[in-house]
């Protein structure tokens, strides 16, 4: 029973690691828009509207390449805060259930890539995805320890 205990609670802490990452990327998603601001009559809701997503492409197209140091940390930030909330609910397997939501988020990152304009360099995100959520892994065990 002890072990089905925990793999509900490690789904748990997935669930809710990914929620609280994709916080994470839509506040500095939000907070990027106020720096860029969007087109008259857009809005920042409008980027999870099917049919203004047309829009909302053209949009990111016209943005200079300094737009996307904050996209960078909007992404890099989903996997990090996401994963750290997932390993600090997680009792056990706690690099396992962070390295899930480094992976979602990794898989997230690879679909947004592949549907909006963004500068080449961007891509230089996709290996890191794992990498901040396996900091933030070992963040937890070390806060573990003390």
């Amino acid at each position: 029973m002890d072990g089905f205990i925990n793999i509900i609670r490690n789904i748990f802490a997935i669930v809710v690691g990914v929620i609280v990452g994709m916080t994470f990327n839509m506040l500095f998603g939000f907070i990027n828009t106020l720096i860029f601001p969007l087109p008259e009559g857009m809005s920042y809701w409008d980027m999870f509207d099917e049919e203004k997503f047309q829009e909302i492409v053209d949009w990111i197209g016209t943005l200079p390449q300094s737009a996307f140091i904050l996209v960078l940390v909007a992404h890099l930030s989903q996997a990090f805060f996401g994963g750290y909330v997932a390993a600090f609910i997680s009792k056990r397997n706690v690099m396992c259930v962070t390295m899930v939501v480094g992976s979602l988020s990794l898989v997230a990152g690879l679909m947004n890539m592949a549907q909006m304009p963004a500068p080449l360099w961007l891509w230089i995100e996709m290996p890191l995805y794992l990498l901040v959520a396996w900091y933030a892994g070992k963040l937890e065990l070390k806060r573990r320890k003390r």
